[in-house]
């Protein structure tokens, strides 16, 4: 399995890309300005994890499928890549 890269978080953050997830600095893959349905309409993602994104990026950024995954598996090892 492919690392995931955590140490842009801030970066994202401030980028005020939409495109990119809040938390990894990532492209996001956001349908939801497209004729498709994005992946996030049939994902549960947790509100301990969207409690993690930052101020400035809440409702103006997705948290990217990566991150979900990850951090559906483990919140606690989520949590401390994304504080490094």
């Amino acid at each position: 399995m492919q690392e995931h890269d955590m140490t842009t978080e801030s970066k994202a953050a401030g980028s005020g890309n939409e495109a990119l997830c809040p938390l990894c600095g990532e492209t996001n893959a956001c349908g939801v300005r497209s004729a498709q349905v994005c992946w996030c309409a049939s994902a549960t993602i947790p509100a301990d994890l969207t409690a993690l994104v930052p101020d400035a990026a809440k409702q103006n950024a997705c948290i990217c499928q990566a991150c979900v995954r990850l951090y559906s598996q483990n919140p606690t090892v989520f949590k401390a890549r994304c504080r490094q």
